[in-house]
């Protein structure tokens, strides 16, 4: 992605970026990938063995290295996004932590954003505050998307994975303008965790 692109990009990202940081305010979102991940899906369990230690048999730390590292060419290449991200801090959600924005020429992006010290009973907690809400799993992994608005009709969508008790790492997607309402940015955001987090370090 040349820097003359990038730059007649920025009004749309920054755009994008406002709305991102409202979403992590206190939600994750999305509607699963209807294919390839309905297995991985669920809508069941308690709180406790879905947001604990146990249930995470294999814990990754998306923290051990750059966000922007945390998608993998090959990956952003099969989410049809370029491979270059671009990293920003989460200075409403979450100060000091970061996030790294893939996107393409159509604004279609994915961000990936790790963040320590929270679990899935955070969101678990406050389920009836969501429009949007249900449980996930990625490879294995517990997560939980919840909206306060409903994706289809944002065209953006997030959700968080839970590498750790007290990490996750959220997947924020949006599709193009053009796309609103007929594509679903919940499978772009499951996608891109289930393409990224094999790859991501073990918790030492």
């Amino acid at each position: 992605m040349g820097s003359v692109r990038f730059g007649m990009r920025r009004g749309a990202v920054a755009a994008g970026g406002v709305l991102l940081s409202v979403v992590l305010v206190g939600c994750s979102s999305g509607s699963a990938e209807q294919n390839e991940d309905s297995a991985d899906t669920t809508t069941g369990g308690s709180t406790s063995s879905a947001s604990s230690g146990s249930a995470i048999p294999n814990p990754k730390d998306a923290t051990a290295v750059d966000v922007c590292e945390l998608l993998p060419e090959d990956a952003a290449a099969q989410l049809g996004i370029y491979p270059d991200g671009r990293k920003s801090e989460n200075d409403v959600s979450a100060p000091g932590t970061y996030r790294c924005t893939w996107e393409n020429e159509d604004f279609v992006s994915v961000s990936l954003s790790p963040v320590q010290g929270r679990s899935l009973d955070t969101y678990y907690e406050h389920e009836s505050d969501y429009v949007d809400f249900e449980r996930i799993t990625v490879h294995g992994y517990p997560g939980v998307r919840s909206n306060k608005i409903k994706p289809m009709e944002a065209g953006s969508c997030g959700m968080h994975v839970a590498v750790q008790e007290d990490q996750l790492v959220q997947s924020f997607a949006t599709v193009s303008h053009d796309e609103i309402g007929s594509a679903d940015p919940c499978a772009l955001a499951k996608k891109a965790l289930r393409l990224s987090l094999p790859s991501w370090p073990a918790a030492e």
